[in-house]
């Protein structure tokens, strides 16, 4: 059966709420089926009066890329009334079947709410007690139900970061990268390195793995050398030699490739952060911008707002009106003039991130809302020339 893909609405919350629920809790777990790690399971408590625009685009976490992910989980801890995580170990997992690990999860989800809900909407078939708490299950919940959506999204970025954290203590299975889903790598790990003491020992591909193949001599020598101080040259000289090695098996083989690969694309990846800051010139002309307000009578209330995937560069204030500033710069015209950057995709961020800025404010009445661009033609021995664009754009 295909999911639905539709968005998730407040229909049956309201309906909950013209009942006289108030506090209604949506749960959901996420981590049925790695091989490795705990279940995760959230629940989220949002706020009657939610506004459905300052959620747009939230969906149940399988839908969304990491980066979405990570946009919406800060929005969901800036908007919620409450949230709760709860997990169960993978020890828990093999005593008691995945299923009722689940729901173990989502209980203790539920009691880690800063108060109990008055009702709880569960996404699936099956509902946990929740000690009298009255509760529904929705199968297809997440899609359905903004509630459900939130908690779906707390969980799996609850969950990711746990396992970024095991990546640490287990390198070699590469926990960073697939989060103990069974991906082709860490199949092969498993045949390698055996399973470790958080892989789920009763699940398949895993209870045929539970002590480690004695690895060859040829792949112990070049696994050694990930352990040496890393630079771009003697990766690159790893993965020449690891293409050329003999006597390896496949599995020995993909391990050793995998690595070499992930850790080259961050050795590279870390070289372009390196370069001259980019960061500490947009900087230079965001002050540049702010100073060149303050001159025209605007006080600048804030810089730099930022929530994940969103930034707004300066909020400015005068009389009734409040005042959202993209700054864009540019050394040339070649590729036209800076404020032809600020794209339609970025006016979007930069309204939803102007919602959420006026909500946490309790700024949403009385005020007047504008959105102006600074552009800044900056050519190499000439002065800046600045271009400031009044109601650049509209938040419809």
């Amino acid at each position: 059966m295909s999911r639905d893909n539709s968005e998730p609405t407040y229909a049956r919350e309201q309906d909950l709420f013209a009942q006289g629920y108030k506090r209604i809790a949506g749960c959901d777990e996420a981590g049925r089926g790695p091989l490795a790690g705990p279940v995760v399971a959230a629940a989220v408590v949002l706020p009657t009066d939610l506004e459905p625009h300052l959620v747009h685009g939230l969906r149940d976490s399988k839908q969304l890329t990491e980066p979405q992910r990570d946009h919406f989980y800060q929005i969901i801890m800036d908007l919620a009334v409450s949230y709760g995580v709860g997990t169960a170990s993978p020890k828990e997992i093999d005593e008691h079947n995945i299923l009722q690990a689940s729901l173990l999860a989502m209980k203790r989800a539920v009691e880690h709410l800063d108060h109990p809900p008055d009702y709880v909407l569960v996404d699936g078939n099956k509902t946990p007690a929740f000690g009298g708490i009255p509760a529904e299950s929705i199968v297809g919940g997440d899609g359905r139900s903004f509630s459900i959506a939130a908690a779906s999204i707390v969980a799996k970025v609850v969950r990711d970061r746990i396992m970024d954290s095991y990546h640490q203590r287990f390198p070699q299975y590469g926990f960073d990268a697939h989060k103990g889903y069974p991906t082709k790598y860490h199949r092969a790990a498993l045949e390698v390195f055996g399973a470790s003491e958080i892989h789920r020992m009763t699940f398949a591909g895993v209870s045929d793995r539970l002590l480690a193949a004695v690895p060859g001599s040829a792949f112990e020598r070049l696994y050694r050398r990930f352990a040496a101080r890393l630079t771009l040259q003697r990766m690159e000289e790893l993965q020449k030699d690891i293409l050329q090695a003999q006597g390896l098996t496949e599995a020995e083989f993909f391990v050793l490739r995998y690595r070499c690969e992930h850790l080259l694309e961050n050795l590279r990846q870390q070289v372009i952060d390196l370069r001259p800051s980019t960061r500490e010139m947009g900087d230079a002309k965001e002050t540049l911008a702010a100073q060149w307000l303050e001159t025209k009578g605007y006080k600048i209330w804030e810089r730099n707002f930022r929530r994940r995937r969103g930034e707004i560069d300066i909020i400015a204030n005068r009389d009734d009106l409040i005042v959202f500033v993209e700054v864009k710069s540019r050394t040339s015209e070649t590729f036209g003039q800076p404020y032809q950057a600020v794209t339609k995709r970025k006016q979007q961020t930069l309204v939803r991130m102007a919602e959420i800025y006026l909500a946490q404010r309790g700024l949403q009445d009385d005020w007047n809302v504008r959105f102006d661009v600074i552009s800044i033609l900056d050519r190499e021995g000439e002065p800046p020339r600045i271009e400031h664009i009044e109601n650049a754009f509209r938040a419809d």
